[in-house]
């Protein structure tokens, strides 16, 4: 991505490796296969933290904050970064990446976290109307301007108190807003 979408050839991803174009090939048949496998490993992490999300009221609050901010430092990170610049600049010229990278990416860590708080409200922790709205309204929630703001260049990386207001900050209100009256999810 140091060289924009266009940049990011088969050749180039090979000669970047240090192994034949018909390496890439076997394992790859596509340019979008490549970056939605890049992606998807790189989501993996934050996916791992969601499923960590326990099941109690004591300890909701805890893990939200932990993943919320595993997620913001991920998507704070040079490279993703990079490539969120890469998707804003040039995804309209390449539908098929812009796709994958949504796919793999943004949408699939979306349906993790709203599967995960569609539990959470089965065990009676949560009182969600629209679990995808209240995963949406989270993730925003969690990202607010900051990620945009540093994307764009406009701000710098936040620091860890910074970013710990941001995401308690939003926690709070996601649990004012969907938290279990039967319950103190501040645990």
């Amino acid at each position: 991505f140091r060289h924009g979408l266009e940049g990011v050839t088969m050749e180039a991803v090979a000669r970047e490796a240090g192994v034949s174009k018909v390496t890439v090939y076997g394992h790859f048949v596509t340019k979008e296969a490549l970056f939605g496998s890049v992606i998807r490993r790189e989501t993996e992490i934050i996916r791992s933290g969601l499923d960590k999300l326990p099941d109690t009221h004591e300890a909701v609050r805890q893990s939200l904050l932990e993943v919320g901010g595993s997620l913001v430092r991920f998507l704070l990170e040079p490279h993703v970064l990079a490539v969120e610049r890469a998707m804003s600049a040039q995804g309209e010229q390449y539908p098929e990446l812009l796709k994958a990278y949504f796919e793999a990416g943004p949408w699939a860590m979306q349906q993790w976290l709203q599967e995960k708080l569609e539990r959470l409200a089965s065990a009676g922790h949560l009182t969600l109307g629209s679990p995808s709205i209240a995963a949406d309204q989270l993730c925003s929630m969690w990202q607010g301007m900051l990620v945009t703001e540093v994307c764009m260049g406009v701000r710098q990386r936040p620091s860890d108190d910074e970013l710990h207001c941001q995401i308690s900050s939003a926690v709070d209100v996601f649990l004012a807003a969907y938290g279990s009256p039967c319950g103190d999810n501040k645990g």
